[in-house]
């Protein structure tokens, strides 16, 4: 006889292990949006006769990039209009849609192009439902933006205990 206990325990403790911090897990960036003025970007060197990006990187903002290329915070601009905070949480993504959960059951689902999937402990729900977007892995954000925005909400999963979500995000362009 099957022990379904067991199975969950199982279950359970395999995810907690892929969403420790030394397991699949990649550094995300959450934007939160807060309607403020102009603020200069904390990520480049501003020009102040373009008033725009000076195209390298400041050495203390979130995320580095090479001299030259286009700043992936403030996408050139040099100011970040109503500069929300931003956060950086720990989550397990997945970026080939034929692996994504599938929770409605349905033969085929529509997921839009270039959509992920992150996976998360429930705890995180509160932030992800507040976040406005994501930059997606902090470690390659440097070769282009890899900004998505929620597609829907996040939805509770796990073997009959929901501690954990995904969220589907869809592309920025």
């Amino acid at each position: 006889m099957i022990n379904f206990t067991e199975l969950k325990k199982l279950y359970a403790n395999s995810i907690d292990s892929m969403l420790a911090d030394n397991g699949l897990v990649v550094p995300c960036t959450l934007k939160y949006s807060d309607i403020r003025q102009d603020t200069v970007c904390p990520n480049c060197v501003f020009d102040p006769i373009s008033r725009l990006s000076g195209h390298k990187y400041n050495g203390t903002g979130p995320i580095d990039f090479p001299t030259g290329s286009i700043c992936p915070v403030c996408k050139g601009e040099g100011t970040i209009t109503g500069s929300g905070k931003s956060e950086v949480v720990n989550l397990a993504v997945i970026f080939d849609s034929k692996y994504f959960l599938n929770w409605d059951g349905a033969k085929s689902i529509d997921i839009p192009t270039g959509a992920v999937q992150s996976i998360c402990k429930i705890s995180l729900i509160s932030k992800i439902i507040k976040a406005d977007s994501i930059i997606i892995d902090n470690n390659i954000a440097t070769y282009g933006s890899y900004e998505y925005s929620r597609d829907g909400d996040p939805k509770p999963c796990g073997l009959g205990d929901h501690k954990y979500i995904a969220t589907l995000w869809s592309r920025s362009l």
